[in-house]
């Protein structure tokens, strides 16, 4: 005799799991797939880099890795600034200085040299002071763009507003003690 209490049948416990089981592998597959979909729709534009800036002393700071977001957090006031890569100036119509801060002879004219070889307009390379750990690409605004582009040259380059407001560049490139030939 059964009790008020007693399982019924063992087949209902293993449908009502296997039923459990689907549902749970269903969900996951729902939200795999949206997650998929969101980051696809994200990747289908290349040449869109948004960026997070960080106000420094100097100016802002741009980490960028295309196309992702990436951010650096310094202890200071933080904006949001996107460049879009979009219509790129040619070389030709963009002046660029070159800096060095490093102290090596020759660094800052060789890399004008190969910036002129390009097709950029190059002002007279130069030095400068203080000495840089870290090579810099600074832009005037509305030149993000070509400012990335131009830091395939100078790989190890932190992207950034110039903030020398004077000067008849459109880019600045501050070789610091990372760059290498």
């Amino acid at each position: 005799m059964k009790g008020r209490h007693a399982g019924g049948e063992s087949t209902a416990f293993v449908r009502d799991l296997g039923l459990m089981v689907v549902g749970i592998l269903v969900v996951g597959a729902v939200v795999f797939g949206a997650l998929w979909m969101f980051a696809r729709a994200t990747d289908s534009d290349p040449l869109a880099v948004t960026t997070t800036t960080s106000s420094t002393v100097l100016g802002t700071t741009v980490s960028t890795t295309a196309p992702t977001t990436t951010s650096t957090t310094v202890a200071t006031t933080t904006s949001t600034t996107s460049i879009t890569a979009g219509e790129v100036r040619e070389p030709f119509e963009i002046t660029v200085l070159v800096l060095n801060a490093v102290g090596t002879p020759g660094l800052a004219g060789r890399l004008t040299e190969r910036l002129a070889g390009l097709g950029y307009e190059t002002l007279t390379a130069d030095d400068y002071d203080p000495p840089l750990d870290q090579s810099r690409v600074w832009y005037r605004p509305g030149f993000g763009a070509e400012a990335l582009e131009l830091a395939a040259q100078i790989p190890d380059a932190l992207i950034e507003v110039n903030p020398d407001t004077d000067t008849d560049a459109d880019i600045v490139v501050v070789l610091g003690g990372s760059y290498q030939e």
